[in-house]
């Protein structure tokens, strides 16, 4: 018993010490060759209706056709967003993890994925993306 009060002594005595050297350093900005920590932005409004409506245009989310890779083979597939709108993101989807993307991007008003099959059974891929007004 009489050595486990020291320790608890001990412990109590760097907890003290480590949070007494943290406060200042949270405080501190950082090095002046770093920036800053970003701040939240203050004139954000927090009620949809007072937001722009720009910041509230539709985002479509299409699906493509699912497309067929032979083993061993590399397929494209791709999905075009409504007229009038372009990808601001998207991905796609797999039929089994034996098969992989190796390519996600936009293409003019498609979204594009490329995968590559390395089992031993024809699988499937499919792009996805989310459409908006420019």
């Amino acid at each position: 018993m009489t050595r486990s009060k020291p320790l608890v002594l001990t412990a109590l005595a760097m907890f003290g010490v480590l949070a007494a050297s943290t406060a200042p350093a949270l405080a501190d900005d950082g090095p002046a060759d770093k920036p800053a920590a970003v701040k939240p932005l203050a004139n954000l409004p927090l009620d949809q209706a007072a937001a722009s409506p720009a910041l509230l245009a539709a985002h479509d989310q299409v699906a493509g056709d699912w497309v067929d890779v032979a083993p061993g083979a590399n397929g494209v597939a791709f999905v075009a967003c409504p007229s009038g709108e372009v990808p601001t993101g998207g991905g796609g989807q797999t039929s089994a993890f034996r098969i992989f993307f190796t390519d996600s991007y936009p293409s003019g008003g498609y979204w594009v994925v490329r995968g590559t099959n390395t089992g031993n059974s024809t699988e499937s891929i499919r792009a996805t993306a989310v459409c908006t007004t420019p």
